[in-house]
């Protein structure tokens, strides 16, 4: 097991792209790290830096405390999970598996050992001796990761190991990754672009926005606390519900936000924190789980939507609407402006609503829940 940092690492590609900003991130002996953002953050260029496939333009990457820059990879003990599989066809289950040991020039008796004991971690007994192509998806990606496995490296790398599973099996080997990694205790980078792979894998997530870190912490903690906007649309399924708004001072000494041509109060711990920002640019964040039907018990205010469209999900719905004042500006508008604000905003609510797509509907808001970040997109509070 082992240590793992970047250390103010960037990366500039030969045709100019700048692909990771002055990027930190220290990874402690043992724990699973995610790496989560859009395709095209960066996150699978940091993994591939770490592996030694490509060079760091600036920065230091260490390993247990040793600067790793100048090593190729086979001197750097990691072992690598990709997205799609990379077995040998060729070979059966059994030689897959012993491809790295041999290579390692392990003796035979070591190599039956250690590939026995990987194929009955993962349940690849029954498989050793058929090919790849006779293995469901699950079972080549369970044949990857053993591969990985038998090395017994320092530290672990998947990028996007599940994105060619269905649904089902995603959610089979998920669980199977995290209780193999709490048994192993190796020090594991996981990349992945699902916010929901993400929330329920890492010890700790770091998310990722055009080469740099945005925030890392402790899944629940991101979705509590997000430390700006795009890590509040980011994390949570769905994201959280982003609008412009403006403070205005209430006949009782409080404060006041916009909702549309509706105007909501703020608790005394709401309005204390954002009295400065009177006359300033201000959003505001509710998620979705936090706007009810009106007779749910933490409502404090109730609005009318239009809606927009309507997700039935059995037990839960998901309901579309416009941001009164803000959709007929916003639809089509490429402005800063716009990438702060969310499109259409989203309610979670239990069963199927009464109303449907184009009719209007009262919806309850749980105002303790709100969110507000500033001009340049901070959290406030």
């Amino acid at each position: 097991m082992s240590t793992v940092s970047f250390k103010n690492i960037s990366k500039i590609f030969d045709d100019g792209t700048l692909a990771v900003t002055a990027f930190d991130l220290d990874i402690a002996d043992g724990e699973l790290m995610v790496l989560v953002g859009p395709s095209g953050c960066g996150k699978t260029t940091l993994l591939r830096m770490l592996a030694g496939l490509e060079t760091v333009s600036s920065g230091e990457l260490l390993i247990d405390g040793r600067v790793v820059n100048p090593l190729p990879p086979q001197q750097r003990d990691i072992a690598m999970v990709f997205q799609n599989y990379a077995l040998y066809p060729h070979m059966t289950v059994r030689r897959n598996l012993e491809f790295p040991l041999r290579m390692m020039k392990l003796g035979k008796d070591e190599r039956r050992q250690r590939v026995s004991e990987v194929a009955g971690l993962l349940g690849l007994t029954a498989l050793l001796e058929r090919k790849p192509r006779e293995l469901s998806g699950g079972q080549r990606q369970r044949v990857a990761m053993g591969r990985a496995i038998v090395r017994e490296p320092k530290v672990f790398l998947m990028d996007e190991p599940l994105s060619n599973l269905d649904a089902r099996l995603r959610l089979q080997i998920r669980g199977e990754i995290a209780a193999l990694q709490r048994r192993m205790r190796t020090t594991t980078l996981y990349v992945t672009h699902d916010q929901v792979e993400a929330m329920t894998l890492g010890d700790r997530v770091a998310v990722i926005d055009q080469g740099r870190l945005q925030q890392v912490d402790e899944p629940q903690n991101l979705y509590a606390h997000p430390a700006n906007i795009f890590v509040a649309r980011f994390i949570g399924s769905p994201g959280m519900n982003i609008f412009r708004t403006e403070l205005h001072p209430t006949e009782d000494r409080g404060l006041a936000i916009d909702w549309g041509r509706q105007r909501l109060p703020l608790h005394a711990g709401q309005a204390h924190a954002l009295r400065k920002y009177l006359g300033k640019t201000l959003y505001a964040g509710l998620r979705p789980e936090a706007i009810h039907y009106p007779d749910a018990p933490d409502v404090e205010a109730t609005i009318v939507v239009k809606i927009e469209s309507i997700e039935a999900l059995g037990h839960e719905s998901l309901l579309y609407f416009g941001y009164e004042g803000r959709m007929e500006e916003t639809r089509g508008d490429l402005s800063p402006d716009n990438n702060m604000v969310s499109p259409l905003m989203v309610a979670r609510l239990a069963g199927t609503p009464d109303a449907g797509a184009g009719e209007s509907l009262r919806l309850g808001l749980a105002l303790k829940q709100l969110y507000f970040f500033d001009a340049e997109g901070s959290a406030i509070c």
